[in-house]
């Protein structure tokens, strides 16, 4: 399984997602994104890990934002 740190931008204009690391094991990937938290301010943005198995294709949906 693979775990993807995701950016997410969001602001009364428009909204955008980016992949700012990926990790092989979910402790690398919530240390990533602890610091990441701690380190950005941005009022409109904000992060969160998805992980996936690549059994089948990645489609990123509502439900993950």
């Amino acid at each position: 399984m693979i775990y993807f740190v995701i950016r997410k931008y969001k602001s009364s204009h428009s909204e955008n997602y980016r992949i700012e690391k990926h990790a092989d094991n979910l402790d690398d990937a919530n240390k990533f994104l602890s610091a990441l938290s701690l380190l950005d301010s941005d009022d409109y943005v904000s992060f969160f890990i998805s992980s996936h198995k690549f059994e089948e294709p990645l489609i990123l949906t509502k439900e993950v934002a």
